[in-house]
């Protein structure tokens, strides 16, 4: 069990994408890879599948249909 683990999917993705964009950058040195994964790795115990691809998203917003 990792440290990853006690936190939400929402929070690890961010930082999965985080920790990914500094490595490309040079900021954060190959060695984070692993840290990449143990975080996938958390996450898929909750269901969730990190895409590679950050995509932007619009929220679910209720709408009203009225059906005759």
């Amino acid at each position: 069990m990792s440290a990853y683990e006690h936190y939400s999917a929402t929070y690890l993705t961010g930082l999965y994408h985080s920790i990914k964009q500094n490595i490309e950058n040079g900021f954060l040195s190959n060695a984070m890879v692993q840290e990449l994964s143990l975080i996938a790795e958390a996450v898929s115990k909750q269901g969730v599948v990190i895409l590679e691809e950050r995509r932007a998203f619009r929220p679910f917003t209720e709408c009203k249909i009225k059906l005759h």
